[in-house]
Protein backbone atom coordinates (compact mmCIF):
# COMPACT_ATOMS: atom_id res chain seq x y z
CA UNK A 1 0.00 0.00 0.00
CA UNK A 2 1.44 3.60 -1.03
CA UNK A 3 1.59 6.31 1.27
CA UNK A 4 -1.11 7.76 -1.22
CA UNK A 5 -3.23 5.06 -0.86
CA UNK A 6 -3.26 4.79 3.13
CA UNK A 7 -6.18 6.21 4.78
CA UNK A 8 -6.47 9.63 5.46
CA UNK A 9 -6.01 10.65 9.33
CA UNK A 10 -9.37 11.09 11.13
CA UNK A 11 -10.72 9.56 14.21
CA UNK A 12 -10.96 6.10 13.21
CA UNK A 13 -7.00 5.52 11.61
CA UNK A 14 -4.41 7.65 13.87
CA UNK A 15 -1.16 6.98 13.11
CA UNK A 16 0.87 3.87 15.60
CA UNK A 17 -2.60 4.22 17.30
CA UNK A 18 -5.51 2.22 15.40
CA UNK A 19 -7.60 2.15 12.30
CA UNK A 20 -10.73 0.61 12.57
CA UNK A 21 -14.28 0.89 10.96
CA UNK A 22 -14.07 4.26 9.11
CA UNK A 23 -18.31 4.04 8.68
CA UNK A 24 -18.84 4.26 12.53
CA UNK A 25 -17.41 7.86 12.49
CA UNK A 26 -20.00 8.94 9.55
CA UNK A 27 -22.52 11.28 10.25
CA UNK A 28 -25.19 8.07 9.36
CA UNK A 29 -23.69 6.13 11.64
CA UNK A 30 -22.98 8.90 14.45
CA UNK A 31 -26.66 10.40 14.20
CA UNK A 32 -28.38 6.89 15.28
CA UNK A 33 -26.46 7.44 18.60
CA UNK A 34 -27.54 8.62 22.01
CA UNK A 35 -23.81 8.61 23.80
CA UNK A 36 -23.77 10.26 26.94
CA UNK A 37 -21.99 13.32 27.54
CA UNK A 38 -19.62 11.79 30.35
CA UNK A 39 -18.82 8.20 31.30
CA UNK A 40 -17.13 6.11 33.81
CA UNK A 41 -16.59 2.59 34.87
CA UNK A 42 -16.97 1.36 37.69
CA UNK A 43 -15.02 -2.33 38.45
CA UNK A 44 -16.65 -5.05 39.89
CA UNK A 45 -13.36 -7.70 39.22
CA UNK A 46 -13.54 -8.07 43.42
CA UNK A 47 -16.99 -9.05 43.94
CA UNK A 48 -18.12 -10.52 40.89
CA UNK A 49 -15.29 -12.21 40.01
CA UNK A 50 -14.75 -14.04 43.35
CA UNK A 51 -17.79 -15.96 41.78
CA UNK A 52 -16.09 -17.74 39.61
CA UNK A 53 -16.59 -21.32 40.28
CA UNK A 54 -12.82 -22.92 41.63
CA UNK A 55 -11.48 -19.14 42.10
CA UNK A 56 -10.85 -17.66 45.44
CA UNK A 57 -9.06 -14.79 46.56
CA UNK A 58 -7.81 -13.15 49.98
CA UNK A 59 -8.84 -9.94 51.44
CA UNK A 60 -4.98 -9.22 50.61
CA UNK A 61 -5.68 -10.29 46.82
CA UNK A 62 -8.67 -7.93 46.59
CA UNK A 63 -7.11 -5.18 47.97
CA UNK A 64 -3.74 -6.16 45.51
CA UNK A 65 -6.24 -6.24 42.79
CA UNK A 66 -8.01 -2.61 43.87
CA UNK A 67 -4.30 -1.03 43.45
CA UNK A 68 -4.01 -2.09 40.07
CA UNK A 69 -7.52 -1.18 38.74
CA UNK A 70 -6.67 2.33 40.73
CA UNK A 71 -2.70 2.04 38.78
CA UNK A 72 -4.78 1.95 35.46
CA UNK A 73 -7.28 4.63 36.13
CA UNK A 74 -10.38 3.01 37.38
CA UNK A 75 -11.99 5.27 39.79
CA UNK A 76 -14.50 3.28 41.51
CA UNK A 77 -14.96 -0.51 42.43
CA UNK A 78 -18.32 -2.29 44.11
CA UNK A 79 -17.42 -4.32 47.07
CA UNK A 80 -20.71 -5.96 47.60
CA UNK A 81 -22.83 -6.90 50.53
CA UNK A 82 -20.80 -5.42 53.34
CA UNK A 83 -23.57 -5.79 55.74
CA UNK A 84 -24.15 -9.61 54.77
CA UNK A 85 -20.40 -10.87 54.62
CA UNK A 86 -17.59 -10.06 56.92
CA UNK A 87 -14.93 -10.91 54.58
CA UNK A 88 -16.82 -7.86 51.91
CA UNK A 89 -16.64 -5.40 54.74
CA UNK A 90 -13.04 -5.84 55.52
CA UNK A 91 -11.98 -5.78 52.09
CA UNK A 92 -14.10 -2.51 51.80
CA UNK A 93 -11.97 -1.32 55.24
CA UNK A 94 -8.72 -2.07 53.92
CA UNK A 95 -8.98 -0.26 50.72
CA UNK A 96 -10.25 2.47 52.34
CA UNK A 97 -7.18 3.07 55.20
CA UNK A 98 -4.57 1.96 51.77
CA UNK A 99 -6.20 3.47 48.90
CA UNK A 100 -8.48 6.50 49.87
CA UNK A 101 -8.86 7.89 46.82
CA UNK A 102 -10.21 4.60 45.25
CA UNK A 103 -14.32 5.07 45.66
CA UNK A 104 -15.82 2.09 46.72
CA UNK A 105 -19.40 1.40 46.58
CA UNK A 106 -21.52 -1.70 48.43
CA UNK A 107 -25.15 -2.83 48.95
CA UNK A 108 -28.56 -2.58 50.80
CA UNK A 109 -30.97 -5.77 50.09
CA UNK A 110 -34.37 -5.16 49.84
CA UNK A 111 -35.49 -8.26 50.71
CA UNK A 112 -33.41 -8.71 53.94
CA UNK A 113 -34.45 -8.00 57.05
CA UNK A 114 -30.98 -6.89 58.18
CA UNK A 115 -31.48 -3.78 55.19
CA UNK A 116 -30.50 -1.15 57.72
CA UNK A 117 -27.30 -3.23 59.03
CA UNK A 118 -26.28 -2.91 54.97
CA UNK A 119 -27.10 0.77 54.95
CA UNK A 120 -25.29 1.65 58.51
CA UNK A 121 -22.11 -0.61 57.41
CA UNK A 122 -22.48 1.84 54.02
CA UNK A 123 -22.38 4.74 55.96
CA UNK A 124 -19.78 3.97 58.29
CA UNK A 125 -17.15 3.20 55.35
CA UNK A 126 -18.11 6.18 53.73
CA UNK A 127 -19.09 4.32 50.04
CA UNK A 128 -19.52 6.72 46.93
CA UNK A 129 -22.44 4.47 47.05
CA UNK A 130 -25.30 2.30 48.03
CA UNK A 131 -26.50 0.20 45.58
CA UNK A 132 -30.53 -0.76 46.69
CA UNK A 133 -30.58 -4.63 45.31
CA UNK A 134 -33.43 -6.35 44.80
CA UNK A 135 -33.73 -10.02 44.02
CA UNK A 136 -34.32 -11.80 40.94
CA UNK A 137 -36.93 -14.30 43.30
CA UNK A 138 -39.01 -11.50 42.47
CA UNK A 139 -39.76 -12.41 39.16
CA UNK A 140 -39.44 -16.25 39.03
CA UNK A 141 -40.55 -17.80 41.85
CA UNK A 142 -44.01 -18.08 43.42
CA UNK A 143 -45.58 -15.53 46.49
CA UNK A 144 -44.67 -18.41 48.94
CA UNK A 145 -41.09 -18.57 48.00
CA UNK A 146 -40.87 -15.05 48.04
CA UNK A 147 -42.24 -14.62 51.45
CA UNK A 148 -39.56 -17.58 52.70
CA UNK A 149 -36.84 -14.64 51.52
CA UNK A 150 -38.05 -11.76 52.74
CA UNK A 151 -41.74 -9.95 52.06
CA UNK A 152 -43.98 -10.41 50.33
CA UNK A 153 -44.76 -9.36 46.80
CA UNK A 154 -47.00 -6.39 46.87
CA UNK A 155 -44.55 -5.01 50.08
CA UNK A 156 -41.69 -4.89 47.71
CA UNK A 157 -42.32 -1.69 46.60
CA UNK A 158 -42.91 -0.16 49.87
CA UNK A 159 -39.83 -1.53 51.12
CA UNK A 160 -37.85 -0.65 48.39
CA UNK A 161 -38.97 2.92 48.87
CA UNK A 162 -37.95 2.58 52.68
CA UNK A 163 -34.50 1.31 52.35
CA UNK A 164 -33.86 3.97 49.56
CA UNK A 165 -35.16 6.50 52.01
CA UNK A 166 -33.20 5.55 54.75
CA UNK A 167 -30.04 6.23 52.74
CA UNK A 168 -30.64 9.08 51.73
CA UNK A 169 -31.34 10.12 55.15
CA UNK A 170 -28.08 9.49 56.11
CA UNK A 171 -26.09 11.24 53.90
CA UNK A 172 -25.61 8.29 50.95
CA UNK A 173 -25.79 8.41 46.96
CA UNK A 174 -28.20 5.59 46.06
CA UNK A 175 -28.63 3.84 43.01
CA UNK A 176 -31.27 1.12 43.04
CA UNK A 177 -30.75 -2.30 40.69
CA UNK A 178 -33.52 -4.06 39.47
CA UNK A 179 -32.39 -7.81 38.07
CA UNK A 180 -32.90 -9.52 34.98
CA UNK A 181 -34.30 -6.57 32.93
CA UNK A 182 -34.03 -8.07 29.82
CA UNK A 183 -36.99 -11.22 30.91
CA UNK A 184 -38.67 -8.88 33.20
CA UNK A 185 -42.70 -7.62 32.29
CA UNK A 186 -42.19 -4.04 31.27
CA UNK A 187 -44.90 -3.22 33.49
CA UNK A 188 -43.04 -4.24 36.65
CA UNK A 189 -40.00 -2.50 35.38
CA UNK A 190 -42.33 0.67 35.06
CA UNK A 191 -43.69 0.39 38.42
CA UNK A 192 -40.54 -0.05 39.90
CA UNK A 193 -38.35 2.26 38.18
CA UNK A 194 -41.06 4.47 38.58
CA UNK A 195 -41.29 4.83 42.47
CA UNK A 196 -37.85 4.90 42.84
CA UNK A 197 -37.49 7.21 40.39
CA UNK A 198 -39.84 9.58 42.62
CA UNK A 199 -37.96 8.67 45.75
CA UNK A 200 -34.55 10.35 44.84
CA UNK A 201 -32.11 7.73 43.79
CA UNK A 202 -29.06 9.13 42.04
CA UNK A 203 -28.66 6.21 39.33
CA UNK A 204 -30.74 3.21 37.60
CA UNK A 205 -28.47 -0.19 37.61
CA UNK A 206 -30.16 -2.31 34.40
CA UNK A 207 -28.78 -5.89 35.90
CA UNK A 208 -29.00 -8.13 32.21
CA UNK A 209 -28.28 -11.44 33.74
CA UNK A 210 -26.89 -12.73 30.17
CA UNK A 211 -29.51 -13.66 28.50
CA UNK A 212 -30.36 -10.26 26.15
CA UNK A 213 -29.62 -9.26 22.76
CA UNK A 214 -28.25 -5.63 21.71
CA UNK A 215 -32.02 -4.46 19.61
CA UNK A 216 -33.46 -5.73 23.26
CA UNK A 217 -31.20 -3.69 25.11
CA UNK A 218 -31.35 -0.49 23.24
CA UNK A 219 -34.94 -0.72 23.34
CA UNK A 220 -34.94 -1.14 26.93
CA UNK A 221 -32.62 1.41 27.69
CA UNK A 222 -34.60 4.18 25.20
CA UNK A 223 -37.69 3.20 26.85
CA UNK A 224 -36.31 3.72 30.36
CA UNK A 225 -34.94 7.04 29.96
CA UNK A 226 -37.93 7.97 28.40
CA UNK A 227 -39.28 7.11 31.74
CA UNK A 228 -37.66 8.91 34.04
CA UNK A 229 -34.67 11.19 34.15
CA UNK A 230 -32.28 9.26 35.88
CA UNK A 231 -28.82 8.58 34.74
CA UNK A 232 -28.19 4.40 33.83
CA UNK A 233 -25.20 1.70 34.69
CA UNK A 234 -25.27 -1.30 32.37
CA UNK A 235 -24.78 -4.57 34.10
CA UNK A 236 -24.11 -7.53 31.83
CA UNK A 237 -23.85 -10.99 32.14
CA UNK A 238 -21.81 -12.99 29.23
CA UNK A 239 -23.85 -16.13 29.30
CA UNK A 240 -24.35 -15.91 25.12
CA UNK A 241 -21.34 -14.28 24.74
CA UNK A 242 -23.17 -11.05 24.45
CA UNK A 243 -21.77 -9.14 27.09
CA UNK A 244 -19.54 -6.91 24.96
CA UNK A 245 -22.02 -6.09 22.62
CA UNK A 246 -25.14 -5.56 25.15
CA UNK A 247 -22.86 -2.68 27.29
CA UNK A 248 -22.13 -1.05 23.97
CA UNK A 249 -25.40 -0.90 22.95
CA UNK A 250 -26.58 0.08 26.11
CA UNK A 251 -24.10 2.80 26.26
CA UNK A 252 -24.75 4.00 22.41
CA UNK A 253 -28.37 4.44 23.93
CA UNK A 254 -27.30 6.89 26.77
CA UNK A 255 -26.20 4.54 29.62
CA UNK A 256 -23.50 6.97 31.23
CA UNK A 257 -21.72 3.56 33.06
CA UNK A 258 -21.39 0.55 33.00
CA UNK A 259 -19.89 -2.64 35.54
CA UNK A 260 -16.63 -4.35 33.93
CA UNK A 261 -14.79 -7.22 35.12
CA UNK A 262 -10.75 -7.57 34.15
CA UNK A 263 -10.69 -11.01 32.10
CA UNK A 264 -14.43 -11.66 31.83
CA UNK A 265 -14.52 -13.29 35.36
CA UNK A 266 -17.68 -14.32 36.77
CA UNK A 267 -20.13 -17.15 37.79
CA UNK A 268 -21.16 -19.35 34.51
CA UNK A 269 -19.90 -17.57 31.47
CA UNK A 270 -18.37 -14.45 33.49
CA UNK A 271 -19.45 -10.64 33.23
CA UNK A 272 -18.65 -8.00 30.25
CA UNK A 273 -14.59 -7.88 30.00
CA UNK A 274 -13.38 -4.58 31.26
CA UNK A 275 -10.26 -4.54 28.62
CA UNK A 276 -13.02 -5.07 25.32
CA UNK A 277 -15.44 -2.21 26.30
CA UNK A 278 -12.56 0.15 27.48
CA UNK A 279 -10.84 -0.11 24.08
CA UNK A 280 -14.24 -0.41 22.20
CA UNK A 281 -15.04 3.32 23.69
CA UNK A 282 -12.19 5.21 23.14
CA UNK A 283 -11.28 4.04 19.27
CA UNK A 284 -15.09 3.63 18.30
CA UNK A 285 -17.23 5.61 20.13
CA UNK A 286 -14.64 8.71 20.69
CA UNK A 287 -15.67 8.69 24.70
CA UNK A 288 -13.07 9.35 27.52
CA UNK A 289 -13.23 6.10 29.90
CA UNK A 290 -10.53 7.34 32.42
CA UNK A 291 -8.91 4.76 32.22
CA UNK A 292 -5.16 4.28 30.80
CA UNK A 293 -5.17 1.60 27.76
CA UNK A 294 -1.23 1.61 28.31
CA UNK A 295 -1.84 -0.45 31.38
CA UNK A 296 -4.75 -3.34 30.20
CA UNK A 297 -2.38 -6.09 29.45
CA UNK A 298 -0.72 -5.56 32.51
CA UNK A 299 -3.81 -5.19 34.55
CA UNK A 300 -5.16 -8.23 32.71
CA UNK A 301 -1.96 -10.47 33.29
CA UNK A 302 -1.31 -9.70 37.48
CA UNK A 303 -4.93 -10.46 37.63
CA UNK A 304 -4.48 -14.24 35.99
CA UNK A 305 -1.58 -14.40 38.30
CA UNK A 306 -3.56 -13.27 41.66
CA UNK A 307 -6.15 -15.24 41.12
CA UNK A 308 -4.41 -18.41 39.35
CA UNK A 309 -7.38 -18.54 36.79
CA UNK A 310 -5.73 -18.71 33.12
CA UNK A 311 -6.95 -16.17 30.48
CA UNK A 312 -8.37 -17.46 27.17
CA UNK A 313 -4.73 -17.81 24.94
CA UNK A 314 -6.39 -15.97 22.30
CA UNK A 315 -8.33 -13.37 24.17
CA UNK A 316 -8.83 -10.67 22.34
CA UNK A 317 -6.13 -7.61 22.63
CA UNK A 318 -4.63 -8.97 25.89
CA UNK A 319 -4.41 -12.72 25.10
CA UNK A 320 -1.16 -14.18 24.89
CA UNK A 321 -1.87 -14.60 21.17
CA UNK A 322 -3.69 -11.60 20.34
CA UNK A 323 -0.48 -10.07 18.65
CA UNK A 324 1.43 -12.96 17.30
CA UNK A 325 1.36 -13.49 13.22
CA UNK A 326 2.04 -16.49 11.61
CA UNK A 327 -0.31 -16.54 8.48
CA UNK A 328 1.39 -15.68 5.13
CA UNK A 329 -0.17 -12.35 4.54
CA UNK A 330 0.21 -11.25 8.03
CA UNK A 331 4.02 -11.99 8.54
CA UNK A 332 4.48 -10.20 4.79
CA UNK A 333 2.38 -7.02 5.90
CA UNK A 334 3.97 -6.65 9.30
CA UNK A 335 7.34 -7.16 7.66
CA UNK A 336 6.59 -5.25 4.87
CA UNK A 337 5.40 -2.13 7.95
CA UNK A 338 1.98 -2.24 6.99
CA UNK A 339 0.69 -2.82 10.60
CA UNK A 340 -2.88 -1.36 9.68
CA UNK A 341 -3.49 -4.34 7.15
CA UNK A 342 -3.18 -6.91 9.96
CA UNK A 343 -3.83 -5.10 13.28
CA UNK A 344 -6.43 -2.95 14.34
CA UNK A 345 -4.99 -1.04 17.67
CA UNK A 346 -1.48 -1.14 17.13
CA UNK A 347 -0.16 -3.24 20.32
CA UNK A 348 1.74 -0.56 22.13
CA UNK A 349 -1.54 1.39 22.98
CA UNK A 350 -2.75 -1.47 25.46
CA UNK A 351 0.70 -2.38 26.44
CA UNK A 352 1.29 -5.13 24.49
CA UNK A 353 4.25 -6.35 21.86
CA UNK A 354 3.70 -7.73 18.97
CA UNK A 355 5.12 -11.44 17.42
CA UNK A 356 5.95 -12.38 14.24
CA UNK A 357 6.62 -16.58 13.47
CA UNK A 358 7.37 -18.18 10.45
CA UNK A 359 4.80 -21.46 10.94
CA UNK A 360 3.17 -24.07 9.26
CA UNK A 361 1.18 -21.17 7.48
CA UNK A 362 4.00 -19.13 5.91
CA UNK A 363 5.39 -21.41 3.25
CA UNK A 364 3.76 -19.51 0.22
CA UNK A 365 7.09 -17.55 -0.69
CA UNK A 366 6.11 -13.82 -0.42
CA UNK A 367 6.34 -13.78 3.11
CA UNK A 368 9.99 -15.19 2.49
CA UNK A 369 10.80 -12.42 -0.04
CA UNK A 370 9.61 -9.78 2.30
CA UNK A 371 11.49 -10.61 5.01
CA UNK A 372 15.10 -11.22 2.75
CA UNK A 373 14.27 -7.53 1.16
CA UNK A 374 14.00 -5.73 4.88
CA UNK A 375 17.60 -7.39 5.80
CA UNK A 376 18.97 -6.62 2.49
CA UNK A 377 19.84 -9.86 1.07
CA UNK A 378 20.33 -10.62 -2.63
CA UNK A 379 18.15 -13.44 -3.65
CA UNK A 380 16.93 -15.64 -6.65
CA UNK A 381 13.68 -18.20 -6.96
CA UNK A 382 15.93 -21.25 -6.57
CA UNK A 383 17.06 -19.31 -3.10
CA UNK A 384 13.59 -18.48 -2.14
CA UNK A 385 12.76 -22.65 -2.78
CA UNK A 386 15.87 -23.51 -0.85
CA UNK A 387 14.74 -21.12 2.29
CA UNK A 388 11.57 -22.67 2.27
CA UNK A 389 12.73 -26.26 1.82
CA UNK A 390 15.29 -25.63 5.20
CA UNK A 391 11.75 -23.99 6.47
CA UNK A 392 9.56 -26.84 6.21
CA UNK A 393 12.52 -29.49 7.87
CA UNK A 394 12.79 -27.02 10.75
CA UNK A 395 8.84 -26.58 11.24
CA UNK A 396 8.86 -31.26 11.36
CA UNK A 397 10.48 -30.62 15.03
CA UNK A 398 9.15 -27.11 15.86
CA UNK A 399 6.15 -24.91 15.85
CA UNK A 400 7.45 -22.38 14.61
CA UNK A 401 10.59 -20.01 13.69
CA UNK A 402 11.19 -16.67 15.40
CA UNK A 403 12.27 -14.04 13.23
CA UNK A 404 15.80 -14.11 14.36
CA UNK A 405 15.57 -17.93 13.81
CA UNK A 406 14.37 -17.47 10.26
CA UNK A 407 17.36 -15.18 9.44
CA UNK A 408 19.68 -17.51 11.00
CA UNK A 409 18.32 -20.15 8.11
CA UNK A 410 18.33 -17.99 5.80
CA UNK A 411 21.76 -16.71 6.51
CA UNK A 412 22.82 -20.82 6.09
CA UNK A 413 21.49 -20.87 2.40
CA UNK A 414 22.56 -17.42 1.35
CA UNK A 415 25.92 -17.60 2.74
Amino acid sequence: MSSKSRPEFGPYYMPDKWCLDRYMHTEEVRGTLDLPARFYVRDTTIREGEETPGLSMTTRDKVRIAEKLYEAGVQQVDIGYVGAQQGHYETAKLIRQEIPELAITGFARVWSADWRRDVDRCQELEVAQVDVLQHPILIWASDEQVMELGPAREALIPRTVEVIEYAKRCGLRVAYGHPDVSRTPWEILQEFYSVTARAGIDLLILYEDGYGCPPGVQHLVRKIRDLVDVPLMIHCHDDLGLGTANVLTAVGAGAEAADLVVNGLGDKGGLTKLEEVVVALETHYGLSTGIRLEKLTELSRFVEEVTGFRRQINKPLVGENAYIHEAELHVYCIVKGLWEAMEGVHPHVIGQERTVVFGSTTLHGEAVRARLDVTGYRYNSRDVELILDKLRERLQTQPSLTLEEFDELARTVLA
